[in-house]
């Protein structure tokens, strides 16, 4: 099978692709109160039913994990390649020029919550799995596409389902960016509290007028893999004594504990809390698995890559056997949670031909193979 006999079947159904992403889109997934067998509430369950609907529509073997996730699943076999993405937006907030759930088209885009992050590009991978469906190939490897449900407000979703689920021999998550991206930097939130005069203080010489990469603290660490440390949001809070600034920090690989002494050492008088730690991830980059996705990016795009990293945080966090794949293209900024969020149409059927063509090389291997062994 070639690569262009595959993306023409990606082409025959781009209307199919568009349709089912404005259906998507039109399902206000925010997250609800629970309810029984809703876990993440009505909006994100009729989210994920429609789903499922699609996925019996096209023939695909179905699953629903109590309302936590759901799968359609092409090919037979238990060892599977898994595309895990999620139905779960963020709130709309303010500043739309089109309704948020109208999934408007217009100037070559499809506009609304959900349009990038990450309805489009989870029905990108699944049309990239339907156009080797469509083309009569049977899988030596089965492909699972995985429906999450509350990726956006912790992730629960998808620790329930690995407890009850099979997880991925292999897979990648359609929530980031290309290329293949084999690691995540660690994430950590400080709370410093004390007075207020030491806290604004330490803010300000600290925080607000330095440079972002925490070299007043002491901790500008960098590494060639994860880049320097970066200090991001930064919000005030009270306290029944005073108030404290809260911040997060995208770290490369370090020790989080000297991090911690040298800001409270810093922070001196002050109350000190490492509130939160998510630490580094990183599988091989050398590895058969992020070689085979990489190169098949390179082959669907005629451009030179390498694997990367990345410092957002995904359901790579949680399964510990998938990587970060699109949809984003080196040098596009992300518009996801911002109002007016939008996909273009052209991206996002480059994305479903790039996902088909990586799909067609993993699922075309051997069944046995060792997805983490060295290229």
């Amino acid at each position: 099978m070639t690569k262009e006999e595959i993306f023409d079947q990606v082409e025959r159904r781009k209307q199919d692709l568009i349709d089912d992403v404005c259906t998507m889109i039109h399902i206000d997934s925010q997250r609800k109160e629970s309810q029984i067998g809703m876990p993440f509430g009505s909006g994100v369950d009729e989210a994920l039913h429609k789903a499922l609907e699609i996925c019996q529509r096209e023939g695909l073997v179905i699953g629903n994990a109590d309302g936590y996730m759901g799968y359609g699943q092409w090919g037979k076999g238990e060892n599977h390649i898994g595309i895990m993405g999620h139905l779960d937006v963020v709130d709309i907030g303010e500043g739309w020029d089109d309704p948020a759930f109208s999934a408007a088209i217009h100037d070559g885009r499809i506009w609304g919550r959900g349009a990038l992050d990450n309805k489009g590009p989870l029905f990108a991978a699944f049309y990239g799995m339907l156009a080797l469906k469509d083309l009569g190939i049977v899988p030596n490897i089965p492909v699972r596409v995985i429906f999450g449900t509350n990726e956006e407000t912790g992730m629960k979703d998808c620790s329930y389902y690995l407890q009850h689920e099979k997880e991925p021999l292999m897979g990648f998550t359609p929530d980031n960016k290309f290329p293949a991206v084999y690691g995540k930097k660690g994430r950590a939130v400080f709370e410093v509290s004390g007075e207020v005069k030491g806290v604004i203080k330490f803010a300000n010489d600290y925080l607000l007028n330095a440079r972002s990469n925490g070299d007043r603290l002491g901790i500008a660490y960098k590494d060639p893999r994860f880049g320097e440390m970066q200090i991001r949001s930064k919000t005030l809070f009270q306290t029944q004594d005073g108030i404290g600034i809260r911040f997060a920090l995208s770290y490369p690989d370090c020790d989080i504990n000297d991090v911690t002494a040298k800001i409270s050492s810093a922070a001196d008088g002050l109350k000190t809390v490492l509130a939160e730690d998510s630490p580094i991830l990183a599988h091989d980059p050398d590895s058969w698995f992020v070689q085979t996705v990489n190169h098949a990016y390179e082959e669907a795009t005629d451009t030179k890559a390498e694997p990367t990293t990345t410092s957002g945080g995904t359901y790579m966090n949680v399964c510990p056997t998938i990587i970060n794949y699109g949809p984003s293209f080196p040098g596009q900024n992300g518009i996801a949670h911002q109002p007016n969020e939008w996909m273009d149409i052209e991206d996002l059927v480059k994305c479903a031909k790039i996902y088909a063509w990586t799909l067609y090389k993993l699922c075309m291997s051997e069944s046995d193979i060792d997805p983490w062994k060295k290229a």
